[in-house]
């Protein structure tokens, strides 16, 4: 079960998201499907909280208008960049409410819920209560104005609306009082020893987080207010006019998500998240370490549920070396890059670039158009699309696999599986670059073109040919499209599932070799190059839209 940290349901993605979240888990669940895998990728928007409330009342529209937009959206702008879930959904469905306040109810009757009365900011004039987001004023930390309720996007700087000089209501612009509310809290300091002692022995954790997480253990969990005084949300069944707070009921989307999957394809959910039957691995981005190390698996622990097994995560992508923003034009949206570029060099510049680590990446145009021309299209693709062309230029129709190529071959296979099955998609990546690479040194050394009719030639040109088939699987979770091309170009079928788990047997196969040989040359129509390159106009238009043009 792969789930992927929900996209929040207020605005449009931008190539950094895939980054962190999304392609990592679409490359994992890709790799365990060819290997045979019953593999889920799963995923969906969150689709309340205080931030969507508010820019449907400064939008003068409902909350149901603007998540229903940007579902679509968002949506879209993932499959545009060719990854696949098996089901995306969202959190504003009635099965979501039910579980989310099934997870309350059963938290409560163990003992983990309590109520407090808390301080809030009230609005006298629209007549609200006024959470973070509704709330403006001045940065207590730098001073500037007109900053949320919750934090600085001058200085970064994090508080509570409370700390704000000069708070005024977000709508109305009237200064609001303060009164108090009964909230409901959830007590995650009570599970700090179960939590230590999972997050030291019962979860694999990228390198790094555990020593945060370890760290804020130590320093004392505090217990969480789990409820708001707004509309838009999943109601609190002894709390009216109160919803959960959004990292309440978000999380809760892995469960409801699966249940909705499984539903429809007869399975029962229960068999991953209760019966420790699946294997559970999340993919996010490091701002929600705390959520996800902590906050979620007490959540779990409480409601006698699976705790997931792997929690990945990577840094931020910053683009050109400075942090994205919309306000000030600096972003690539998903959308406008695949206006101009080829989805898969996305996909392909970050699965180059991208280990698993908290490190933040960065996308720099200059060094995309290099990515991509000089090691996409200069290793493999034109590797590939050497080979195709000599074996017709040359009507190869059989020939020797020569055995040591294959051996080293199957060692490459080894280690891609390794990297993969580590997290390190990065250097899988560069697995299958090497297989071009060694194919490229076997063609340069050889010279097959001067003499195709030669025995050596067509040895050379058969065993060049096992590469092809390989890196057409390999590369699959990566480039899924070419690939899927290729392997209809050399003749194998494109059922995925296990193809990777035959791959070894295939490129030793002289069967099926001769078939795959024969497959090129009965093609009627002209077999064109898989890439086309990145070119400089391309590159100087997004530049120029970078810098206010």
């Amino acid at each position: 079960m792969i789930t992927s940290a929900l996209p929040y349901a207020n605005g449009r993605l931008h190539i950094g998201h895939i980054r962190s979240t999304y392609l990592p888990a679409d490359i994992h669940t890709r790799y365990l499907k060819n290997k045979g895998e019953k593999a889920f990728h799963v995923c969906g928007t969150d689709e309340h909280g205080t931030p969507i409330l508010a820019s449907a009342i400064r939008s003068g529209k409902k909350p149901q208008e603007i998540v229903d937009y940007y579902h679509k959206i968002i949506k879209q702008s993932l499959e545009s960049t060719l990854i696949h879930f098996d089901i995306f959904s969202r959190t504003t469905k009635k099965h979501h409410y039910k579980l989310a306040q099934e997870f309350y109810i059963a938290a409560k009757k163990e003992g983990y819920i309590d109520y407090r009365e808390v301080p809030i900011l009230y609005c006298e004039k629209d007549r609200i209560a006024l959470p973070d987001r509704l709330v403006v004023g001045t940065c207590p930390y730098c001073g500037a104005e007109n900053q949320y309720g919750d934090h600085c996007e001058v200085c970064g700087r994090t508080y509570n609306a409370f700390q704000l000089k000069n708070p005024r209501c977000a709508i109305c612009n009237s200064t609001p009082i303060i009164k108090h509310s009964r909230h409901a809290f959830f007590k995650l300091s009570e599970l700090s020893d179960k939590l230590r002692d999972w997050v030291k022995n019962g979860v694999k954790l990228t390198k790094g987080v555990r020593e945060h997480v370890l760290h804020w253990i130590r320093e004392g969990l505090q217990d969480w207010d789990i409820t708001r005084d707004i509309v838009w949300g999943v109601s609190v069944p002894d709390l009216p006019n109160q919803v959960f707070y959004v990292w309440w009921d978000a999380p809760i989307g892995y469960v409801s998500f699966t249940k909705e999957l499984f539903d429809n394809l007869g399975l029962d959910w229960r068999h991953i998240w209760v019966d420790e039957n699946g294997y559970i691995v999340h993919y996010i981005g490091k701002d929600i370490i705390y959520h996800h190390v902590l906050f979620w698996p007490a959540m779990l622990m409480v409601n006698g549920f699976s705790l997931p097994n792997e929690i990945r995560v990577r840094g931020f992508a910053t683009l050109e070396g400075q942090k994205m923003s919309k306000s000030r034009g600096h972003v690539i949206d998903l959308e406008e890059f695949v206006e101009i570029w080829n989805p898969e060099y996305l996909r392909f510049y970050w699965g180059i670039t991208t280990s698993e680590s908290l490190d933040d990446g960065d996308f720099s145009l200059r060094e995309f158009q290099a990515k991509i021309n000089k090691v996409l299209i200069g290793e493999i693709g034109n590797f590939v699309n050497r080979v195709i062309q000599l074996i017709i230029r040359g009507n190869i129709s059989k020939g020797s696999i020569e055995k040591e190529y294959v051996m080293n071959l199957i060692d490459k296979i080894d280690k891609y599986e390794k990297d993969i099955n580590n997290n390190k998609f990065d250097e899988a990546l560069n697995d299958v670059i090497e297989v071009a690479g060694i194919g490229n040194k076997l063609l340069s050394d050889r010279e097959p073109w001067k003499n195709l009719n030669s025995e050596k030639a067509k040895n050379t040109l058969v065993t060049a040919h096992t590469m092809v088939v390989a890196i057409s699987i390999l590369g699959d979770p990566y480039l899924p499209v070419s690939c899927k091309k290729l392997r209809e170009i050399i003749g194998i079928g494109n059922e995925t599932n296990e193809l990777l788990l035959n791959l070894k047997r295939l490129i030793q196969d002289e069967e099926f070799i001769s078939h795959s040989l024969g497959t090129i040359l009965n093609r009627k129509t002209k077999i064109k190059p898989l890439f086309a390159k990145v070119k400089e106009s391309d590159i100087n238009r997004m530049r120029h839209k970078l810098q206010g043009g």
